[in-house]
């Protein structure tokens, strides 16, 4: 994900001499950060239940690499010379798929590219994904992740739960490592609730539908 640079052949020193155009990158390329990735449990069960997970709808100001930070009266800015590997609804769709492999051995999460057929349908909408100066410019940052899961039942297309999901933590200080430092302990925390609340509804929905 990292700029790339332009190479070019000097043909000769009377080439150089004759050009007059910068071929000089303008500004310094942004720093990529990503977010830590939750080790697979390894256990799957053989009545493991496939769920679909689809990519958050995202507000528009959230939804490309730039790192957000949310200042006085609400005010969006970017962190300069900072940015995530991939968009942020890839970052916490691949968060959520990533949770569930790790620490929900009853489901297998799939996402729509996949092309398999899911008995469930995880949607979910990012409500906030932004480290907020809540102390003032000089203290570390909170991040906040918030996030509205819905979980449909295919068969049917009939919605069966939803909930509102989401965490905090705050950045040891205002540099840029330790802001991510914390949207990743947020993003971890509100990832692996996602994927605990989807086995929980999943299990009592499952269950009913193939007792009757």
């Amino acid at each position: 994900m990292i700029r790339k640079s332009i190479t070019v052949a000097l043909l000769g020193a009377s080439a150089l001499l004759a050009g007059c155009v910068n071929l000089l990158p303008e500004s310094t390329p942004a720093t990529v950060y990503r977010l830590s990735t939750p080790e697979p449990s390894g256990e799957l069960r053989s009545e493991a239940v496939i769920v679909g997970v689809q990519r958050p709808l995202t507000p528009r100001a959230l939804s490309g690499v730039q790192i957000a930070l949310s200042q006085d009266r609400g005010e969006l800015v970017f962190a300069e010379g900072a940015e995530w590997i991939t968009p942020v609804p890839r970052l916490v769709q691949d968060l959520i798929v990533e949770s569930m492999d790790a620490f929900e051995p009853s489901l297998i999460a799939s996402r729509p590219e996949d092309g398999v057929r899911a008995e469930f349908e995880l949607a979910t909408e990012l409500r906030s994904f932004e480290a907020n100066y809540l102390n003032g410019p000089d203290a570390g940052p909170t991040a906040i992740v918030r996030i509205r899961a819905r979980l449909i039942r295919m068969s049917d297309r009939r919605l069966i739960a939803v909930e509102a999901i989401g965490a905090q933590a705050v950045a040891r200080t205002p540099r840029i490592g330790d802001i991510v430092a914390a949207f990743d302990a947020a993003s971890q925390e509100a990832a692996a609730d996602v994927a605990q609340w989807t086995a929980g509804q999943v299990a009592d929905h499952h269950d009913a539908a193939h007792e009757h």
